[in-house]
Parts: structure tokens; C-alpha cells; sequence
């Protein structure tokens, strides 16, 4: 039985972490998997831990080392009174030493074993577990690698072995990794992709196995995959698992109760389990296709590159590489913007204020933290310092906008999956308060501070057009038409981010300034 100074510590750290997780909970702690720069803390976290951990053996290796040294010498005492039994008892000394040993000593053993190693490892546990990812964490980045399958059609094998779209990776899944991922979309009634994922740990299992106190039972896993075919009512597949982990232990009673279950079902024809929504069986939407790189060449023979001296003086001295990427909407493609200095002086302002990227919605009036945007962010007021002034002139420079009353400079990291659904960037509300001092947002300016090794495509899937990432470049376009009224045309999304850190910096450009660069918005001012 252990002791109760043991039990004690360990109840606190339950209760501890449980307050802790409400907490964070009430405050909206920021998710970790977010932005790739927010989850270079957790590996120092994670050093941390395994410092603590060692510090840990090493105070298990202490008391062992200190047992062991008393065995061998109460077992040469043991030995030799056992060696001689009747003569050893007889002498009054030996008799005296053994009694005294069987009362004092034992009691001070008892002691010595009761007392807990490592409680000050424990405390520094509890010390970090703020800082941990919680459950919430982990169901999120089940999420995004679940959005990178579904979006790029990749295959669970392959992304278990470190196969992401057609590139290998030194790295693969474990099977706590592949089981996290079955359970969790298992609990998220995403049973088809629980079911890929659930069946892949079992086949990791069969060629590697698990140590203490990590080790899961593989009929476990079976079972979980039975309840996970059968949610999908596919009987004599559940039936077949459940019979083949009986092989392995054919006394197992909740083995032998399901398969009762389960034949019971396909005797009677019932099914119990809840409809599951029949899988789609036409090809990827055309967002799918523009993130896969699959949108056909433009065709429009009007598209061409120059040099633009013309926009603003300014680039008669320093001309601009512009690419016309489309005419409806108006869509152009500026390359070699940012200087390598200029980005990293932009990530380094960045990094310590991200935050949880939110959306405007409309039904409430307030931005909020939504599942379809999964980024972290960090604002800039134009004139917060040279570079920020700096970078709005030359945003001026490339746009002709006067930029007075226009949205600050928004800097974004991506993260695990980071994406950003299919949206519009205007508001189209003229009563919103959103609205009503500076007008809609007339284009948008995305710069590009890093390349992307797989993914992270801007798509519009109206036009069927994808920009990918190119250190340095920025893509503009305009939201709204000629006459000042929205273009739904500009429909368009962050593809999710397979591998790398995707940095972007982005200005929106408020209308109600730009009457006499854009003379026909006066119709709607």
C-alpha cells in the first residue's frame, strides 16, 4: 500500500491541474499549435521536462544504490546465521542483534521506502503545466492534421511514414501518435478518418511495441476499432477484429460479450449505430484543386510583366517587377518588395505579441476566435517605427491608395495546418460600425516574408487562380468594383500549410480616401 505522504502530493497535483486547465480555460489561453513561432517555446519546455525527468532517475539511482549496498550486507549476515542455524541463535549476542534488527531496523526501512523520491521534481511539474498543451491543444492539431489529409488528398499511411505529398520526411508517427489521432476523431464522431487512423496503429503494433509506462494493449486498440467499424455499421469487419484479438486471449469476457453483441446485430439485422453522412464521391472542390497547384495556366493573353514606373514618382527613381495576374478582379503580383533585412526585423516585432487570430462577425458586432481561421497575429500602427513607415509608403508606392484611415499593418504566423478559409475580405455592411468612419475595404496588400516548403497557396477558387509564397513578393488586388460594389469574385482562402512557416504581413486599404484616385466611387460616398 503506498503511504499517505505519497497519495497526498499526488491529489494536490490532480486538483492543481484541474483548477489550472479551468483557468486557462476562463482567460482563452492562446492555442500552441496555432503559429509555428509560438510552439518554439514547447521544445524548450519539453528540455525542461527531460532535465526534470533526469533529475528524477537520478534521485531513484541514489536510493537504489543505497538498498542495494544494505542488501549485500544483510544478506551476508542472513547467510551466515543460516549456515549455522543452532549455533549462530545460541550465542545471546547473535539472538540480541537479530531481534533488535527485526523490530528497529524494519521500522526504519519502512520508513526509508515510504518516503517519496522526487517530490521536487513533482513540484516543478506542477510548475510548468501551466505552460503545457492541454486536451484542447491536442484535439486542435488532430484538426489541422486532419485538414492537411482532406485538403491535399494525402493517404494515412503515407503520413504516418513521413510522406506528405509525394516528398519524404526523416520523421514518421508513432503508434501513440496514430491511436491520439483515431480516439480523438473517434470522439469527434469523424469515424471514416477515425477508422484509417485507429486501423494504421494496429498495424504499427505488429512491428513495434511499447515500454513502460507508455505501453497500450493491443487488444484495447482492437476493441476501439471494432466500435469504430460498427459506428460505421460495417458488422462483419467489426466481428472479424473482435475474433482475431480473441485469438490472443480467447477468455477475455469483454471480448466474448462484444462478439455476442456484435453477432446478435447480424443475426437480427439491427443497427444500432447513429447515421453517418455518406462520403462525397466527386473530385476535390476547386479550393482543393487551386491548393494542390492544380488550376490550368492562364490563357488570358492580356497578362504580361514590366517594370512600373508609373504608380507613384517615387518608382521612376526605383521601379517595381509587376506581375497582372487577373483583370476581374484586378489582381497583380509585386516581386523582390522586402529586403531579407526588412523581414527579419518584422518577424523579431512580431514574435512577442502573437496572438490568436479573430474574425469579424457580423450577428455579433465583435471579432472572434473562429475554427476556419487558424493563424496568430500581431498589429502595427503605421507609425510605430521607420520600417512601419516605411513599408506603408511603399505600399503607397505600388498601390497609388492614400492609406489615411486604413486598417493597421497586420503581421501572421501560421502553424500546424495553418489555414484560413474561404472568405471575402469587404465587409459589405455600410450600417456596421466597421464601415462608417473609413468606408469598405477597397483592396488588400499581402506581403510574403517566407517561403513555403509544401503548401500555404492563396486561392481564389472563382477565378481559379493561386498565388504561392515567394520570400519577399507581395500579391494586391481590389475587393470592390469600379462603381465602389462588392466583387464576389475575390472569394478566397489560406490553403493550410503542410510544411514550413509561413509569415505574411497584410494592409487593408479603406475606400472612403481614395475619391479622387478612384473618381467613380463617389457614386457610393
Amino acid at each position: 500500500m503506498r503511504s499517505s505522504k505519497w497519495l497526498l502530493p499526488v491529489r494536490v497535483l490532480l486538483t492543481y491541474q484541474v483548477l489550472l486547465l479551468l483557468l486557462r480555460q476562463a482567460k482563452g489561453e492562446e492555442s500552441h499549435c496555432t503559429s509555428v513561432a509560438g510552439m518554439v517555446k514547447l521544445l524548450d519546455l519539453e528540455a525542461q521536462l527531460i532535465d526534470n525527468l533526469e533529475d528524477y532517475a537520478v534521485e531513484l539511482e541514489k536510493k537504489l544504490q543505497t538498498v542495494k549496498r544494505s542488501i549485500t550486507s544483510l544478506r551476508l549476515e542472513n547467510d551466515k546465521a543460516r549456515g549455522s542455524t543452532e549455533d549462530y541463535l545460541s550465542n545471546p549476542l547473535n539472538s540480541f542483534s537479530l531481534i533488535r534488527r527485526m523490530n528497529r531496523d524494519l521500522i526504519t526501512w519502512q520508513l526509508y521506502l515510504d518516503d517519496p523520491v522526487g517530490l521536487s521534481q513533482v513540484e516543478r511539474i506542477q510548475e510548468l503545466r501551466e505552460h503545457m498543451p492541454t486536451h484542447t491543444d491536442v484535439e486542435e492539431a488532430v484538426t489541422a492534421l486532419d485538414r492537411i489529409q482532406n485538403t491535399y488528398g494525402l493517404k494515412v499511411p503515407e503520413i504516418a511514414h513521413g510522406l506528405l505529398n509525394g516528398k519524404q520526411y526523416n520523421v514518421s508517427l508513432t503508434v501513440l501518435d496514430t491511436y491520439a489521432m483515431g480516439q480523438i476523431l473517434f470522439d469527434q464522431k469523424n469515424y471514416m478518418a477515425a477508422a484509417s487512423w485507429i486501423y494504421q496503429t494496429v498495424v504499427l503494433m505488429d512491428a513495434f511495441s511499447l515500454a513502460a509506462p507508455l505501453e497500450i494493449s493491443k487488444n484495447e486498440v482492437r476493441m476501439v476499432y471494432a466500435e469504430t467499424l460498427l459506428k460505421l455499421n460495417q458488422l462483419a469487419d467489426a466481428l472479424k477484429v473482435v475474433n482475431i484479438a480473441l485469438t490472443d486471449n480467447p477468455q477475455d469476457i469483454k471480448l466474448l460479450l462484444k462478439k455476442s453483441e456484435i453477432e446478435t446485430m447480424i443475426r437480427t439485422g439491427t443497427n444500432n449505430a447513429p447515421p453517418v453522412k455518406a462520403q462525397a464521391t466527386v473530385g476535390p472542390t476547386a479550393y482543393q484543386v487551386g491548393c494542390r497547384g492544380q488550376f490550368p495556366p492562364s490563357a488570358d493573353s492580356k497578362l504580361y510583366c514590366l517594370y512600373n514606373r508609373t504608380t507613384s514618382p517615387f518608382l521612376i527613381l526605383a521601379p517595381l517587377k509587376m506581375e497582372l495576374v487577373g483583370l476581374e478582379p484586378y489582381m497583380v503580383l509585386y516581386h523582390d518588395v522586402l529586403s531579407p533585412k526588412e523581414i527579419t526585423e518584422l518577424q523579431g516585432m512580431a514574435t512577442p505579441g502573437l496572438k490568436r487570430a479573430t474574425v469579424y462577425q457580423a450577428s455579433s458586432g465583435r471579432n472572434e476566435v473562429v475554427k476556419t481561421r487558424t493563424s496568430k497575429v500581431a498589429w502595427f500602427p503605421d507609425g510605430y517605427n521607420p520600417l512601419t513607415v516605411r513599408l506603408n509608403a511603399r505600399i503607397s508606392d505600388m498601390t497609388g491608395f492614400n492609406l489615411y484611415g486604413s486598417e493597421m499593418l497586420q503581421l501572421m504566423n501560421y502553424g500546424l495546418g495553418g489555414h484560413y478559409d474561404q472568405h471575402y475580405d469587404f465587409f459589405n455592411n455600410t450600417n456596421s460600425n466597421m464601415t462608417a468612419m473609413s468606408g469598405d475595404r477597397i483592396a488588400t496588400v499581402l506581403f510574403y516574408l517566407t517561403d513555403v516548403e509544401q503548401g500555404g497557396a492563396t486561392v481564389f477558387p472563382n477565378i481559379r487562380k493561386a498565388v504561392f509564397p515567394q520570400r519577399g513578393s507581395v500579391v494586391m488586388w481590389y475587393n470592390l468594383r469600379d462603381n465602389g460594389q462588392i466583387d464576389t469574385q475575390t472569394l478566397h482562402a489560406a490553403c493550410p500549410v503542410i510544411v514550413g512557416s509561413k509569415w505574411v504581413c497584410n494592409k487593408w486599404i479603406r475606400e472612403r480616401e481614395q475619391i479622387f484616385s478612384r473618381p467613380c466611387l463617389k457614386k457610393r460616398m
